[in-house]
């Protein structure tokens, strides 16, 4: 695998200063799929973490992990009750009761980390990639392009307030945490892969973290091949991954 390079653009860190995003390469991730868990009962492990911790379908958008993207949406000049964050997604479903059952065990297994600490996280395909670079960017209408995973793109337009993750001019996620997109997504051909978190607020820092290293150890503990977890932020906006 040759070295994978990730930044966050000025742009973003001057509108966001608490930003920080934690990421991680696995490689043998065909491994660790079959000794992930069952997705119902993790779905339903989850589900009662949360009412335990007195989180509801009518409170989860005011706790301050949820409320705190509602606002970076809101920043990037779109509505945020349309356009929720992906651990408030998640977290609406598995409070609903339903359970987050994909073909790919290790994308079961990153929804339910991602509602337990209300933090959101993605894994993409590092073969898939159109170069090995990542950024953290405003987003460029006329030369960016984005196929949103299970969407349309005209529902998620590119504009130059929205913050997006691009290798090149290939979006792989919309509005910070909104959207995958599918030409970059896990599939159960992936053997090698590069997972993000990231964070705007203090609090979702904490989330961040806790999130990324119980993932890391879940699919460490599955076999897998996983590096160290290293963060950028505005500090040290960069950092570059290897195998």
């Amino acid at each position: 695998m040759k070295p994978f390079t990730f930044e966050i653009e000025t742009d973003v860190i001057q509108r966001f200063p608490r930003v920080s995003v934690g990421s991680f390469v696995v490689t043998g991730l065909e491994q660790a799929a079959a000794a992930l868990h069952d997705a119902a009962k993790v779905a339903e492990q989850v589900r009662n973490e949360l009412v335990a911790k007195g989180i509801s379908i009518q409170n989860l958008a005011v706790d301050v992990r949820v409320a705190g993207w509602r606002q970076a949406i809101a920043t990037c000049g779109l509505k945020a009750s349309t356009y929720k964050s992906s651990p408030e997604q998640l977290g609406r479903r598995y409070l609903k009761g339903d359970t987050i059952s994909t073909p790919l065990p290790v994308v079961n297994a990153y929804c339910a980390v991602s509602s337990r600490h209300l933090a959101p996280m993605a894994g993409y395909d590092l073969d898939r990639f159109p170069n090995p670079q990542l950024a953290l960017r405003m987003g460029r209408p006329g030369s960016d392009a984005f196929h949103p995973l299970g969407g349309r793109a005209d529902d998620m337009p590119i504009t130059p307030e929205v913050v997006v993750y691009a290798s090149g001019s290939v979006v792989v996620c919309w509005a910070f945490n909104h959207r995958d997109s599918q030409d970059t997504c896990l599939t159960a051909d992936t053997r090698d892969a590069v997972f993000f978190a990231e964070a705007v607020t203090a609090v979702q820092q904490e989330a961040m973290n806790a999130a990324l290293s119980e993932l890391a150890g879940l699919l460490r503990e599955g076999g897998a091949d996983v590096g160290p977890m290293v963060i950028a932020d505005a500090t040290s906006p960069s950092f570059t991954l290897c195998k």
